[in-house]
């Protein structure tokens, strides 16, 4: 299935250890369903991410939240996602975000 958008799941690396970002990422996979697919994952420049294939961004992060939500420390978590045919990305995640990127 072709997908249109890259959602991401980020956090600060100093924030979230390696064993819990791989954790949070085979608990989205297991879980996301026909929604998406769980594209892996990267951690550089100061910031972890778990990216997410999808046509519908807010139904994918509606469900990995649901997921994820009291299992893991949330509280640096940043979503953000784009088109794959744009290079910026709309900030979905926490309500007042005005900007997202990925190094």
């Amino acid at each position: 299935m072709d997908f249109k958008y890259q959602l991401v799941f980020q956090w600060p690396s100093s924030e979230v250890d390696y064993n819990v970002l791989l954790a949070i990422e085979e608990t989205i996979r297991k879980g996301l369903g026909r929604i998406g697919i769980v594209d892996g994952h990267d951690i550089g420049v100061g910031e972890m991410n778990v990216f997410i294939h999808t046509n519908d961004p807010k139904g994918a992060f509606e469900k990995a939240m649901s997921l994820v939500q009291g299992k893991y420390d949330l509280k640096e978590l940043m979503v953000g996602y784009r088109n794959f045919d744009d290079e910026d990305y709309t900030p979905m995640f926490p309500t007042g975000l005005d900007a997202f990127r990925v190094a």
